[in-house]
């Protein structure tokens, strides 16, 4: 009989939750000044607003939370972590624990933020609803993504991976409504990809690290943000057609990586792929 993993520490991340939450909120109040400083970089840089700085402290404490709750769990204890040495002192690291968490907090606060003008303050509690919600179920699914029941472990996993693609699609229409420079877009969406990728493929059952195969699918969100930029479709047709190239390429790697990539998968991922491309386009231009 498998024992099953303990349970976490949802008092800890409950508290850790409320904290991001409430700094999240003194965020959004600072982002509405119209005044708010700005640091402009020159030439075609993006402008980068107090709001974003704020926003990256807020990452720092939600990675180094969830970096302390994932060591809890037994089955760490036995894997080789990443490490770091200054001198003789050595850091061990596991970021892949870190992406899903730090993204609750940016993809919510990118995204929502678009609709203010439209929704004004409902914009601002349902970004505060959704990174509360992701941010909590990112935590305890990664902690059950470890757990020895192979159908918890799965369970898990799926939920995992469906905080992923909306965190894609967040970023990814936030990035496309920017309308920035492609070097600058493509960079940004490129990167995330990457990281997401990561975030999915390092559960797989694979001996190596897929860095890679992860650099491989930022690689072609870059490309096809290129192609994107000269088209003028909403930001939501956008981040969905970019959603599907990411759900499409993850699907084949996933299946490559734990070594279940045959005729009939390619065709089924080939022929969703096309589907929803079609789709997308019958909407943009009907």
């Amino acid at each position: 009989m498998i024992m099953a993993s303990p349970r976490p520490r949802y008092d800890r991340i409950v508290s850790l939750v409320l904290l991001v939450l409430l700094g999240l909120a003194v965020v959004f109040f600072i982002d509405i000044n119209p005044n708010i400083l700005r640091a402009r970089l020159g030439g075609d840089l993006p402008v980068i607003t107090i709001s974003w700085l704020l926003i990256a402290s807020l990452v720092v404490i939600t990675s180094t939370g969830a970096d302390v709750f994932i060591r809890t769990h037994p089955e760490m204890q036995t894997r080789a972590l990443p490490a770091i040495r200054i001198g003789p002192v050595a850091f061990e690291l596991v970021p892949e624990f870190w992406i899903l968490p730090s993204f609750a907090i940016i993809a919510s606060f990118a995204f929502f933020r678009l609709f203010s003008a439209s929704l004004d303050a409902l914009a601002f509690i349902i970004a505060l609803v959704a990174a509360g919600a992701l941010l909590f179920a990112a935590l305890i699914g990664q902690h059950y993504g470890l757990d020895r029941r192979p159908a918890t472990q799965q369970s898990a996993r799926l939920v995992l991976q469906a905080i992923t693609l909306f965190l894609a699609f967040a970023v990814f229409s936030a990035v496309y409504y920017a309308r920035l420079r492609t070097l600058y877009s493509a960079a940004l969406i490129g990167t995330t990809g990457t990281l997401l990728a990561y975030a999915l493929l390092h559960w797989s059952r694979a001996r190596t690290r897929p860095f890679l195969l992860c650099g491989t699918v930022g690689l072609m969100l870059a490309e096809a943000t290129w192609a994107l930029n000269y088209w003028s479709a909403s930001f939501l047709i956008g981040g969905a057609l970019l959603l599907v190239i990411f759900y499409v390429v993850i699907g084949l790697l996933q299946s490559y990586l734990e070594q279940r990539m045959h005729g009939r998968v390619l065709l089924e991922y080939s022929l969703l792929g096309s589907v929803l491309l079609a789709l997308l386009v019958y909407v943009t231009f009907r």
